[in-house]
């Protein structure tokens, strides 16, 4: 008999054209852009090791802490939306802006064509640390790479939080 692993051409696999993302700044704003190129995440968890006089072999381990990452690439316009939505909260020092000691929350919910659920992971109290751009001569757009400092990552499942630790 073959392998049914497999799902049939038919089926649809959700993809960046279903994806809609969302960053709300707290106590401000809530910016809606298409003018994102990606966003990256990843999460994980470190534990501790208890090996005692096992003779190396491992006994125990702790808990462990969370850590977690993230990062977007947008296309100029969106990056100019986002800085416009962290000035409206960042201090003021002179005539200066210090925009990353404004926290948000950045969603990314999608569903697949014939789908009713929907998918998403809501990456909370985001500080943007870093962004770098790279302009070259030829068609494409402009874009932004953004380093993200997020405090929890989530995945949100039948009104869930789920996380790793």
């Amino acid at each position: 008999m073959p392998n049914q692993d497999f799902p049939s051409l038919n089926d649809m696999a959700p993809s960046w054209a279903d994806v809609a993302v969302t960053i709300s700044v707290h106590d401000g704003t809530v910016v809606e852009t298409a003018d994102i190129q990606g966003v990256k995440w990843s999460r994980k968890v470190e534990v501790g090791e208890v090996r005692g006089t096992s003779g190396g072999r491992l006994m125990k381990r702790t808990r462990g802490s969370a850590s977690c990452e993230a990062s977007a690439t947008f296309y100029k316009e969106g990056y100019r939306k986002l800085i416009k939505a962290l000035i409206a909260k960042a201090p003021s020092r002179g005539n200066q802006r210090p925009i990353s000691t404004v926290g948000f929350d950045v969603t990314i919910q999608y569903t697949p064509i014939g789908e009713a659920e929907i998918y998403e992971t809501r990456i909370k109290g985001c500080r943007l640390l870093g962004d770098s751009e790279d302009g070259k001569e030829g068609q494409d757009a402009n874009m932004v790479e953004v380093t993200l400092n997020p405090i929890e990552i989530v995945e949100m499942i039948d009104g869930e939080e789920i996380v790793l630790l």
